[in-house]
Formats: C-alpha cells, structure tokens, sequence
C-alpha cells in the first residue's frame, strides 16, 4: 500500500494550495483532501504516513489525534503555542509561501514520509552550472539586477538564464522553485 498524506481541513482554497505544495515536495506520496473528519473517516484504509489538520478539526476530535501526535501538523491560522506545549508540530498557514515551503521542507528534513530528491536531482541536473548558480540566487529573492550583479553579467543574461530555468523546470513558481533548489542541495534551506 502507498504511503499518503492527508490534508483535513475546512478551508477549501487552503487544502487545494497545500496539496499543490505537498505534491511537488512528495511527488511519490499520494495527497489526500478530506474538507471533514466524516469525509476522512470514509477514506481511512490508507496508510497515512502524515496529517496536516486544521487547528478546529483538531479541538474537536483531540482525543484521537492524541494517538497520532507524531504524525500530525496542525494548520494553524497564527499563535498555535498551547498546540506546541502539548507536544504537536504546527505550521502557521498565513505565512508567506516561501516561508510555509521552508516549514514544509525542515519538517521533510527531520521527518521524512518518503525522499523526493531523487526527483528534485533529476529535474534540476538538465540545469548547467551557471543556471544553477541563477537558480540559487533567485529562490533566495534576488531580482535581475542583483544576480546580474552577484554573477558579473549583463540583466538580459539573468532574465536568459532565468527564463531557461523555468522552461527546464516547468514552472514559474519561486515557490516550487525553492523545492526543487532545496530538495537537490543547490541551496540550503538554512539559506532562504
């Protein structure tokens, strides 16, 4: 059976951007969205390797989250400490998404349901050195300018470089970006 994450949460456009960030961190974990513990307990015969649970679903059923501690991260919208006193991991869901990745991947770093960089290295192994270079300085929030500057080129060569990476790899996210930089060590995520 394949392992799977669920995402139990209320919040329609939450679950969908979480799954979507999930999915590109963990393309080999199936990502389950339940809008209800109803919902979710009609689809529980999976192995759930991790539960990424709104803070109310959580208050409303602690009972059997309190078994599942370890596996749980509990979507909070700001503060979220007595969670943490009680022993859960929690992620702050109004965070930036650059921040919210980072939370994501230091999670995947010291509690992994299953590596992806063997993905992220094939992705980013088609980028030349000097693209990796670009790559790096951009997820870490540089503009044109200050890459061109960092790299001693010209702006159009970093918008060139710029655009060949996104067209390799598929995406203009700086969000997915910072995955695939992160997860194939181009960039360490104590960096960004």
């Amino acid at each position: 059976m394949n392992p799977c994450i669920a995402i139990i949460d209320p919040a329609t456009l939450s679950r969908i951007a979480l799954g979507d960030i999930l999915r590109e961190i963990f393309p080999t974990v199936e990502v389950l969205s339940f809008p209800s513990m109803a919902d979710f307990a009609a689809d529980c015969d999976r192995h759930f390797v991790h539960y990424f649970v709104s803070q109310d679903i959580v208050m409303a059923n602690v009972g059997e989250f309190e078994m599942l501690k370890t596996e749980t991260i509990i979507l909070c919208r700001g503060g979220g400490e007595s969670f943490v006193e009680a022993g859960f991991k929690v992620m702050d869901v109004f965070l930036p998404e650059k921040e919210l990745i980072a939370k994501i991947l230091h999670l995947h770093r010291t509690d992994s349901p299953e590596t992806s960089e063997d993905s992220a290295y094939k992705r980013t192994e088609q980028l030349s050195p000097r693209e990796k270079q670009v790559l790096a300085l951009m997820v870490k929030g540089l503009y044109n300018k200050e890459i061109a500057d960092a790299l001693g080129i010209s702006v159009t060569t970093a918008i060139f470089h710029r655009n060949h990476i996104c067209e390799k790899l598929g995406t203009r996210s700086v969000g997915k970006l910072t995955v695939l930089a992160v997860l194939s060590h181009i960039v360490d995520l104590d960096d960004i």
